[in-house]
């Protein structure tokens, strides 16, 4: 298991013994569906030959290999318009295995193409998205509710670290910590936390568009629980995703790092930047939306 994916034993147990193969069957027809037990599952199994698959194109792309394959899973999830949905393409579900390997083949190289433009512009074309112009203020809450709960429960704890502290950034004016100190925080480039940063705006984007269609994303009971409590309680958003995002530090590999760096930050600039009350006379629904979507948008 890599560093940045806890799966308790209780949630792996019930699938360890059984043949790769039979995978496909328990991913698409298993309701309550443990997508982290699967991942961990998976990645073990497979480790070897993904690796080798890396390899090849390790020298042009910009994150490690555990990085990429929490995108890759990532990827495989969200990439049609139900969870898991590019497995209904296996014709031979004994192939799993060389079909899963031959596809991240892909994904390597498709990512190494999009990195490559990523050096030499800070922009990629806007995707077209339904107009929200029609969508009142309880519609616009509880699209937003769902998509920051989802996104939330989709990511892993990199990429859920980032997305939570861009919430943050998006509520607050003042950016607290910059890019460059971020990513050396992160054991990143300063490159790869910039590509990183534009696949969460993109995947984002993504979760959103589905959201204005009318689809319903497939929150687990936890989040949503999360959904929730920032749909009932939106006067209190910025106190709450900070409490998440201090959570998430704590499954960071590099936790400490960012402890430190952040800690740094408020020693030299005091608590004020994180006291809640500040936001709560200035904090609307349209305002946090229009924030939201030119943020996301720019990706």
């Amino acid at each position: 298991m890599t560093a940045d994916v806890k799966c308790s034993k209780t949630k792996v147990s019930p699938f360890a013994g059984i043949p790769v193969s039979d995978f496909v069957d328990i991913i698409l027809q298993k309701k309550d569906r443990n997508d982290e037990a699967m991942y961990y599952l998976l990645h073990q199994r497979l480790e070897h030959q993904l690796r080798e698959r890396y390899d090849v194109f390790h020298q042009q792309l910009y994150d490690d290999f555990e990085d990429i394959i929490e995108d890759y899973f990532l990827y495989l999830r969200e990439s049609g318009r139900y969870p898991y949905q590019s497995l209904q393409r296996i014709k031979n579900k004994n192939a799993f295995e060389t079909w899963l390997l031959n596809t991240f083949r892909n994904y390597l190289s498709n990512r190494v193409k999009v990195e490559e433009r990523m050096t030499h512009s800070t922009h990629s074309d806007h995707e077209f998205h339904p107009s929200d112009d029609s969508l009142s203020d309880e519609q616009k809450l509880t699209i937003a509710s769902q998509l920051i709960a989802y996104a939330h429960q989709v990511f892993y704890p990199r990429g859920r670290f980032i997305f939570l502290r861009t919430l943050l950034t998006i509520l607050n004016s003042q950016r607290a910590i910059s890019d460059r100190e971020m990513a050396e925080a992160l054991g990143m480039t300063h490159i790869a936390y910039r590509v990183t940063v534009h696949r969460m705006k993109q995947n984002v984007v993504k979760f959103r568009a589905r959201l204005l269609h009318g689809e319903h994303l497939n929150l687990d009971e936890e989040h949503l629980v999360m959904a929730y409590a920032i749909n009932d309680d939106f006067t209190n958003l910025y106190p709450t995703l900070f409490n998440y995002y201090t959570q998430c530090i704590n499954s960071l590999k590099t936790g400490n790092a960012v402890k430190n760096l952040r800690q740094q930050y408020l020693d030299a600039r005091g608590m004020e930047l994180h006291e809640p009350d500040i936001f709560r006379t200035r904090l609307t629904i349209a305002s946090f939306w229009n924030k939201l979507n030119r943020f996301f948008d720019v990706c």
